[in-house]
């Protein structure tokens, strides 16, 4: 008899990772890994200049035998459900993770990436290879290296280099607000806060109790059930008018809603968070949260079901939440979280969402018909939530509800914008308005706005194609506490790529989206010694990195006038460098064809390339760099320096794009610039 070993081929781990069915559901899984490992805030960045992924967390770390653990493939030690307390941080969780196949998200998004986590005292660093895993016959062949330092640091970092297809994909998923509201919501936990860093802002969780304030004017209903007092109740304009008992026959979940109805006028939907929009056609949606993570299911309780028979036997206009607790074994998902695996339990939790949801819209729209009033056959709206903090007057005649201060929350209180900037509606960087009555604000009539102290008549601040700020003041006056006032900087700036010399990253920096590899002779050599030799002594050499400068620009001019004779070819003056370079930027700058050529090879957005071809800037940058021969101590700054780094690198990439990249039949037709 003899003994035959099971071998896993690597590819084993590509088939995995790629069954994870889309950016959004792997994002998740790294998520809860930071909500299991207790830690209370976690910043995902989109870093789509250097294409990377960037998941940073606070959460307790892992140790050897914890990245062994994470590293043992669907094997894993959690109990999905189950209530876990950590002490030391006095929180308490339900597990996310049960399959041991969270680390594999991380291969959704790229092939190399690596980990820095923090525990013990101790920072432990490893990468891991997707192409070198997967390529071994033998999956347990493979080895991971670790490097161990002392660290008094705390928490997890995971850097997943992207390839660009990934990239543009999450960044055109982050463009939509609906998309960023649900990642950052991703949790029914006010002590997990989950940050969004991306090219279009920075963006942090909600409270989710803020949703009893949208749109307070619209409020038809406020609706609560919970499973553990079986009674459904509905309020209006904050009192309870009427209570419905609904028991579920079962101890193997809890369930608790919570839903705000509104009968909302044409474009009122404007009014509601983006949070509750749906994903596949925008409709208004409670959200459901399992175990505190959002649930991307909106068959469940769908608000608009009973809609097809009759408008006014429907309350399609709902938000809020459904909570569902349980810790059985039987509560399971599809692969990306949109399904239920049926079996009994998922079944009974089907059918009692499908009978409260019947029961509530019912119910709810028999209430609103009995509420019209009969003359004009109109129902009154109102803040629905019922405040129970009252103020009883001097004498006793008539409860009041406490005021609160306004308050106005905006996205941010700084925001960088790349130029050339779209049109930006001011209004829709509030993200939050309610009065003192705890009413929401009427942003198109009572928030006067102020760009740069100046009143302006719209919320519309135009296209801005120069790098600029503008300081954004939102006032409003709360006829009970008085003026509010919140500030906000916009700074439009130009795009920052890098230029790559040999494929290696350099410090010279590009106005564009994109990075660029110079291929020009020995210019990609100096490119990096300099680099090298300002990151290591900083102004204290700048005489040397000036004239080496210098040298750039004239490296390009020659190559450009041996190998690319078509462009001088009228040309009738001398050229000499100062001569060549002027030359250079007024014949790419006349030949609008030859711009769009260029802008689309280096990533620099035209309007912007447009602004940068100012042959005086580059000549006065010239001028500079010839001071470095004899008086750079004395005349040239770090940051003098910097800037015609910048000129010289932004000259370089146009010479390299036309000697490399601009085919000859486009430059044949050029025009000859004006001497």
């Amino acid at each position: 008899m003899s003994s035959i070993g099971v071998r896993v081929s690597g590819n084993v781990i590509s088939e995995l990772s790629d069954k994870i069915p889309s950016h959004i559901v792997a994002l998740n899984e790294l998520t809860k890994n930071a909500y299991d490992a207790f830690a209370t805030e976690v910043i995902i960045k989109l870093d789509t200049i250097n294409n990377k992924l960037i998941i940073k967390d606070n959460g307790l770390g892992m140790d050897d035998k914890n990245i062994r653990k994470l590293f043992h493939i669907s094997n894993s030690e959690k109990k999905y459900g189950k209530l876990i307390k950590n002490k030391e941080k006095n929180l308490q969780r339900y597990t996310q993770g049960s399959k041991g196949l969270g680390f594999l998200s991380v291969f959704k998004f790229g092939s190399n990436v690596t980990w820095i986590t923090n525990k013990n005292n101790k920072k432990i660093i490893f990468s891991v290879n997707k192409d070198d895993l997967i390529s071994r016959k033998n999956v347990a062949s493979y080895r991971l290296i670790t490097k161990e330092e002392p660290s008094t640091e705390i928490g997890t970092t995971i850097f997943i280099e992207l390839e660009r297809f990934y990239t543009d994909v999450l960044e055109k998923y982050f463009s939509q607000e609906k998309n960023i509201k649900k990642i950052i919501n991703a949790f029914y936990d006010e002590q997990f806060k989950i940050t969004l860093e991306t090219n279009h802002g920075l963006y942090e969780s909600e409270k989710h109790s803020n949703f009893i304030n949208i749109a307070n004017e619209d409020q038809l209903f406020y609706i609560t059930y919970s499973s553990t007092k079986a009674k459904i109740k509905f309020f209006y304009c904050g009192d309870l008018i009427k209570e419905i008992p609904y028991i579920i026959h079962t101890e193997e979940y809890e369930l608790d809603v919570e839903l705000m109805a509104y009968s909302l006028q044409a474009y009122g939907k404007r009014k509601i968070s983006q949070l509750y929009y749906r994903e596949h056609d925008d409709a208004l949606t409670p959200l459901i949260y399992i175990n505190n993570n959002l649930f991307h299911n909106y068959t469940l309780f769908d608000a608009n079901l009973f809609r097809q028979k009759k408008s006014g036997e429907s309350l399609p206009q709902l938000i809020g939440y459904i909570k569902i607790i349980s810790s059985h074994t039987q509560l399971e998902f599809n692969s990306d979280r949109t399904q239920f695996v049926q079996n009994q339990l998922t079944l009974n939790i089907e059918n009692t969402l499908k009978e409260l949801n019947k029961i509530i819209q019912k119910e709810g729209s028999n209430l609103r018909h009995f509420l019209k009033e009969e003359d004009d056959q109109k129902i009154k709206t109102g803040s629905a939530f019922p405040y129970e903090k009252k103020l009883e007057t001097n004498d006793n005649s008539k409860n009041k509800i406490l005021p609160q201060p306004a308050q106005i929350k905006l996205r941010e209180k700084v925001k960088k914008i790349h130029i050339p900037s779209k049109q930006i509606d001011l209004l829709r960087e509030i993200t939050y308005a309610i009065n003192s009555e705890g009413k929401q604000i009427d942003l198109s009539k009572d928030i006067q706005i102020e760009i740069n102290n100046n009143k302006i008549i719209n919320s519309i601040l135009e296209s801005q194609e120069q790098p600029c700020e503008k300081l954004i003041t939102y006032i409003y006056n709360d006829y009970i506490t008085g003026k509010l006032v919140e500030k906000l900087i916009l700074k439009f700036e130009l795009p920052e790529a890098k230029i790559l010399a040999k494929n290696k990253k350099s410090l010279f920096n590009l106005p564009s989206t994109k990075d660029y590899s110079i291929n020009i002779p020995y210019v990609s050599n100096l490119i990096l010694q300099l680099e090298k030799l300002h990151k290591e002594k900083g102004d204290y050499y700048n005489g040397i990195i000036a004239c080496t400068l210098r040298s750039i620009f004239e490296l390009c001019c020659d190559y450009l006038k041996n190998n690319k004779s078509t462009i001088f070819k009228k040309y009738s003056g001398t050229l000499k460098l100062e001569s060549c370079i002027a030359y250079i930027i007024s014949f790419i700058g006349v030949n609008d064809n030859l711009k769009h050529e260029i802008s689309k090879i280096t990533g620099i957005n035209y309007t912007t390339l447009n602004n940068l071809l100012d042959k005086n800037a580059f000549l006065n940058a010239i001028k500079k760099a010839h001071l470095g021969v004899h008086k750079s101590t004395a005349f040239l700054t770090d940051l003098e320096v910097k800037d015609l780094a910048k000129k010289a690198g932004i000259f370089a990439t146009l010479s390299d794009a036309l000697l490399y990249n601009v085919t000859d039949n486009i430059i044949i037709q050029c025009k000859i610039p004006n001497p």
